[in-house]
C-alpha cells in the first residue's frame, strides 16, 4: 500500500495501516465448528499536524514496520490513521468521538480538559517530543538575515505564521509576546500557513517572522538566509510541545489494545534509533515525507533532532509548566492538574515520576 506524503496530504486525510493478509485470512477463514481468534481492535489516531521525525507513529507504523519491526501489529491492535493540519484539529476529532488516541499540543490538551469537551476525559499515556532541551533542536521563530526584526520587541506591527491557532507553536509565540509587553490580539497580526509553506513565505516576504519544526526547519536552513529569533524554549523552558493521548473510554474497553500499540511505539522508536539500522531507517523516512536523505541524514535521530525519551516516558513537570503559563498570561480560563491525567503505566518500561 502507497502511503502519502507530507507534500500532496489534504488535512485530514486518512489512510487505515492494516494487514491484508490478515484480512484475507478472516474472510476465507471457516465460521461453523472452529473457534476464531478474535479480531485485533482498530485504534483511530489523529496525528497533530506534523509529519516523519516531527511525529514518530507516523513513521513507525509504516507498512514495513508492521511486517519487520512491529510485534503486536495485527495481532492485538491495527491503526486507523487521520493526518490533521494541527493538534487543535486532532482534538475536534476526539471530541466529536471520532477518534480513540491521537497527538496533542499541551494547548489543545488543556482547552479539552477545562471544556470538558471529550466524554469521560483523556489520559496522557506517551511522550512525542521534547522542545528546550540544551544541545538539541528546538521549534524557532525566523526572520529573514537582511530583516530589520532584531528583537521580539520589534515584532510589533509585524505578521507572523503558525500552522494553526492554540498549537503548542502558537501558544509558545503568544506567551513570548505577551513576555515582550505585546499584546497578540492587538499589536500583531497572526495567520496560519502550513508547515511547509512557512519558510517559503517569509523568503517571498508575506509574512514577516514565521515558526518553523523539523523536518522543514533544517530544509529551509540549508538554503541560507534565514535568522532565528526565539525559539518555544525561551517561553517555555524545557517543555513537552505535543504527547499522545488516549480517551478514557477508548482506554476501559480497550487496555490491552492501547498497551499494545504503545509497546511496539516504544520498539519501533528504539529500532530507529539503533546505529545497525540507521541506513534503512533514513530510506524508511526519506520515502515516506519525500524529505532529501542527505538533509535526513544530517540530523535525523541525533543531537541535532528534537529530544525524545527512548522509552516513551513523560514527567507531568513538561507539560505543567506550559499550561501554568498559559493560565498566568490569562490564556486558559482555569488551572488544569496534569498528573491527574497522566498514566505512564501503560508503557512497557518502568518511567519515573
Amino acid at each position: 500500500m502507497k502511503t502519502p506524503s507530507t507534500t500532496a496530504m489534504p488535512a485530514r486525510r486518512r489512510f487505515v495501516l492494516r494487514s491484508t493478509a490478515l484480512g484475507a485470512g478472516l474472510a476465507l477463514a471457516p465460521y461453523i465448528g472452529v473457534a476464531q481468534p478474535s479480531a485485533p481492535t482498530t485504534i483511530r489516531y489523529a496525528t497533530g499536524g506534523g509529519i516523519g521525525p516531527n511525529e514518530m507513529e507516523t513513521v513507525i507504523y509504516l507498512d514495513w514496520m508492521q511486517g519487520n519491526v512491529l510485534q503486536q501489529y495485527a495481532k492485538r491492535y491495527v491503526v486507523d490513521m487521520t493526518f490533521t493540519r494541527g493538534t487543535p484539529e486532532a482534538a475536534t476529532l476526539l471530541a466529536a468521538g471520532e477518534a480513540d488516541m491521537a497527538t496533542l499540543s499541551f494547548a489543545a490538551f488543556a482547552s479539552l480538559v477545562v471544556k470538558d469537551a471529550v466524554p469521560d476525559g483523556l489520559i496522557i499515556v506517551a511522550d512525542n517530543y521534547q522542545d528546550g532541551r540544551p544541545g538539541y533542536a528546538a521549534n524557532t521563530y525566523f526572520v529573514l538575515d537582511d530583516s530589520p526584526i532584531r528583537t521580539v520587541e520589534d515584532l510589533r506591527g509585524k505578521r507572523i505564521g503558525v500552522n494553526a491557532y492554540g498549537s503548542a507553536v502558537d501558544l509558545a509565540l503568544r506567551v513570548r509576546l505577551k513576555k515582550a509587553g505585546i499584546d497578540p490580539r492587538k499589536d500583531v497580526e497572526i495567520v496560519e500557513i502550513a508547515f511547509p509553506n512557512i519558510g517559503p513565505a517569509i523568503r517571498e516576504r508575506r509574512i514577516d517572522c514565521g515558526v518553523m519544526i523539523l523536518p522543514f526547519m533544517n530544509a529551509e536552513l540549508s538554503k541560507g538566509g534565514m535568522r532565528a529569533l526565539f525559539t518555544g524554549g525561551d517561553a517555555f523552558g524545557i517543555y513537552a510541545p505535543i504527547f499522545q493521548v488516549v480517551t478514557k473510554r477508548f482506554l476501559a474497553a480497550n487496555r490491552d489494545a492501547v498497551a499494545a500499540f504503545l509497546a511496539d511505539y516504544v520498539t519501533g522508536l528504539q529500532w530507529f534509533y539503533a546505529p545497525q539500522n540507521r541506513a534503512r531507517a533514513i530510506a524508511l523516512t526519506a520515502d515516506f515525507t519525500k524529505s532529501p536523505a542527505d538533509v535526513l541524514d544530517s540530523y535525523f535521530m541525533t543531537e541535532k533532532d528534537y529530544y525524545r525519551d527512548p522509552d516513551g516516558c513523560l514527567q507531568p513537570a513538561l507539560i505543567q509548566g506550559p499550561i501554568d503559563a498559559m493560565l498566568q498570561e490569562g490564556l486558559l480560563p482555569r488551572a488544569v492538574d496534569v498528573a491527574a491525567h497522566l498514566d505512564m503505566s501503560l508503557l512497557p518500561g518502568t518511567c519515573s515520576s
